[in-house]
């Protein structure tokens, strides 16, 4: 693995050279001295992931305060890709020229120095302005690690929270799921859900869940605006999970080793260790395990909640999904009457910021990670380039429409992670809302337009008596027209002239 380096270093330096090499020598440009003050400007784009505070914890990468001159890959604590432990292995210190090339492209870098083609790097942020590199290394140079500068701390945030899993050792050892039955759900594509029963058959069962975290290209619309999506199971949303109150859900996350990024898992129907936030994280090529008990009934978010600003960036790169947890009898109105439905259709409603370039056009990125300062810094905005349902402007238009027959009961769920939303169903109502998606509390009745809030899940359970295209949209008619959250529900049947009738229409008598 080493031989490159350590037995024809002329070789090595070659090729990064013609790697790196934008204009002269590469070591003549990084020998030159940087800006520290400039360069602690630079490093707000980098602060994101990295601390140099002092007595600073790693975040979504490395403590940096104190990485000039330190080994690569040797941070107490924190947990480095396989290719960046190799070229610790092979004794990779960070001076300033190494520091140099590995900003220009960490995945090349390492390429080069392992003589590896298929090399990782868990870090897909590149500085291409060399200006800005040398500015940004004499910025971390100039922090010894004695010297206090706690003014760079970043406050904590949702994904900072710290969660000791010493405690979990405290409760009883005993398997409250021995002697169950297990079940394994097989997870469909949104808009569908799962089949499952609507009032529970037995007692309480461990479902067996499976997701694989997908980071991969996607495309929001018609005009082809492509992002690098980080997905649960390759879809946006990410499926539905279905079961009932009393159950257990042992899920299973996979981050597979051909990902760049960390990721884990926040149910908002779980309880404790930050929804399973604090013991999921995972690294590319690795898998948790998590099971909890669904104690709460109702329809609730689930997403992705890595460190500080990499919360709100993976949820609006589409890991956002639900999980319905059922009463065991079954849904009820407020009279306790049981209420049943025919069919049953997920809406996941998602806002992505896509940076824009300098003449105003939506900028492409090739990897997960790479778009990450220029994201952060259009989601500041608060302002999205798209607003969507299923991950793309009219994904549930067409051939995706949503589909129903008159007479047949709907049950609408409705999920958005992010910002509130408030659903309507054009020539339809909400006869049974549960606007805040819990199945304790009694649904309200009748409603036109039902609120969401962000960061939850909400249903909506109608039985259609005509036929034709209903428009299911977010009634900000600004996000549902220009920025496309909406979606076509296309129903068959008779119609009912006692509902409604033209008339008459042609000149004014």
């Amino acid at each position: 693995m080493g031989t490159l380096r350590k037995n024809n270093m002329s070789i090595y330096k070659s090729i990064v050279a013609a790697i790196f090499m934008v204009a002269g020598s590469i070591g003549v440009a990084s020998a030159e001295e940087g800006d520290p003050v400039a360069g602690k400007k630079v490093f707000k784009s980098c602060a994101a992931c990295h601390s140099v505070a002092e007595n600073a914890k790693n975040g979504v990468g490395p403590v940096l305060r104190g990485v000039v001159g330190r080994p690569a890959g040797s941070f107490e604590g924190y947990k480095y890709g396989k290719s960046l432990k190799a070229a610790n292995a092979d004794g990779l210190v960070w001076d300033k020229e190494q520091l140099f090339n590995w900003l220009n492209s960490p995945k090349d870098f390492l390429r080069a120095y392992l003589d590896d083609p298929k090399a990782k790097s868990k870090m897909p942020f590149k500085i291409k302005d060399e200006q800005k590199r040398r500015d940004v290394i004499a910025y971390l140079e100039s922090l010894s690690p004695s010297q206090g500068d706690k003014a760079e701390a970043p406050d904590m945030t949702h994904g900072d929270t710290p969660f000791d899993t010493s405690q979990m050792g405290s409760g009883s050892n005993a398997d409250e799921t021995a002697g169950l039955e297990r079940v394994s759900q097989t997870l469909v594509n949104p808009p569908l859900i799962p089949q499952h029963d609507q009032i529970a058959k037995g007692g309480p069962k461990v479902v067996e869940i499976e997701l694989v975290v997908e980071e991969k290209k996607w495309v929001l619309d018609g005009d082809g605006t492509e992002i690098v999506a980080l997905t649960f199971n390759g879809s946006i949303p990410a499926p539905m999970i279905v079961a009932h109150e009393g159950d257990y859900i042992e899920l299973t996350l996979k981050n597979p080793d051909s990902n760049l990024m960390e990721h884990n898992i926040d149910l908002h129907a779980a309880t404790g260790a930050l929804g399973g936030a604090g013991i999921t994280t995972i690294a590319p090529g690795e898998q948790s395990v998590l099971r909890f008990k669904a104690t709460k009934a109702g329809v609730f978010l689930y997403h992705c909640a890595p460190e500080g600003s990499m919360t709100p960036y993976h949820v609006t790169h589409g890991m956002t999904g639900a999980i319905m947890i059922l009463p065991r009898e079954g849904l009820k109105d407020d009279q306790g009457n049981q209420l049943k439905y025919d069919r049953a259709y997920y809406i996941g409603e998602n806002d992505f910021y896509v940076p824009r370039d300098e003449e105003g056009n939506f900028k492409k990125y090739d990897a997960a990670g790479e778009d990450l300062a220029d994201w952060i810094e259009s989601m500041k905005t608060l302002t999205p380039s798209h607003i969507v349902f299923n991950g793309r402007v009219g994904a549930l238009t067409g051939e995706g429409a949503m589909k129903a027959n008159v007479g047949e009961s709907v049950l609408f769920l409705h999920v958005q992670g992010n910002r509130d939303t408030r659903p309507h169903l054009i020539g339809g109502h909400g006869d049974f809302v549960w606007e805040t998606g819990s199945f304790t509390s009694p649904p309200m009745k009748d409603l036109e337009t039902w609120f969401v809030r962000g960061g939850s899940a909400g249903a909506a359970l109608y039985t259609f008596r005509q036929p034709g295209v209903y428009a299911y949209l977010n009634h900000n008619l600004i996000e549902a027209v220009e920025l496309g959250a909406a979606a076509h529900v296309v129903v068959e049947g008779e119609w009912n002239d006692d509902l409604m009738k033209q008339v008459y229409i042609g000149p004014i008598k």
